[in-house]
């Protein structure tokens, strides 16, 4: 009797264990996931954030991209500024302030080769969807991205935010995790190309949320020299990016 007891109390705490697990489901969010020929899921994902593509400071809908041509070669060596898409210094120019920024001691870089200044097997690896400059953090391939009012410090929020990927190999490794404060509204896989220098797209919107970072985990571990990629016969899946979509960032109330 004793030991049925027993057993009958483990069996609720394990189903209240459980309950307590699946509370808090993922909110309801428009999802969009596509590999190969990403364009028109793109475009998609455009007309979901907002027509009209914002390229001052001011406005109230609309949205914001970012590719990584407005970036000068210099930063193919050394570390882009972190602000450098929302400068707000007296006199900064009004078309990089896109309130987007990352922290500090991320080490981010953009490149017009692939990144083939790094390790010469990356020349074949990775593509530009837009224009000709791909970019990569090369500090780590885990990092968060926050957003402000554009031309302010001001923190802010937005409601969706995607980005073109280069050479997904390992469906598992590259993903995008989205917070409203300190709050995850789910991690969301990036899927799988299949070849070197294919494209991968992944885009989210939340309707009824605010959210205020985003934390990228891109490949399976950073570029770096020596490192090879699944397809240039190593054993890690390196990653890169392209255009990020966002729409309009607002100021938390």
């Amino acid at each position: 009797m004793k030991n049925t007891l027993i057993a009958l109390l483990s069996i609720f705490a394990l189903a209240g264990c459980k309950k307590e697990k699946n509370e808090e489901p993922k909110p309801e969010a428009i999802i969009i996931s596509v590999s190969g020929d990403i364009t028109a899921k793109v475009n998609e994902f455009r007309t979901i954030l907002g027509s009209v593509l914002n390229t001052t400071p001011g406005q109230t809908s609309g949205r914001r991209e970012i590719n990584w041509d407005a970036v000068p070669d210099m930063f193919a060596s050394q570390k882009i500024p972190s602000d450098f898409f929302n400068p707000v210094a007296p006199g900064s120019n009004t078309a990089l302030q896109r309130g987007f920024r990352y922290a500090a001691a991320v080490d981010a870089r953009i490149s017009s080769n692939g990144f083939a200044n790094i390790d010469a097997s990356n020349g074949t690896e990775f593509s530009a969807f837009s224009g000709a400059k791909v970019f990569s953090a090369v500090s780590s391939n885990v990092w968060n991205v926050e957003f402000e009012v554009p031309g302010q410090s001001v923190a802010a929020s937005v409601k969706g935010f995607g980005a073109v990927f280069s050479d997904v190999d390992d469906p598992a490794a590259t993903s995008v995790e989205y917070f409203s404060g300190d709050r995850s509204l789910g991690v969301y896989k990036v899927p799988a190309a299949g070849g070197s220098g294919k494209f991968s797209f992944l885009g989210v919107y939340f309707p009824g949320e605010k959210v205020t970072k985003i934390r990228i985990r891109q490949g399976s571990t950073v570029i770096a020299n020596g490192v090879k990629d699944i397809t240039s016969g190593g054993t890690v899946d390196l990653v890169v990016m392209d255009d990020f979509l966002y729409d309009e960032p607002k100021a938390i109330e």
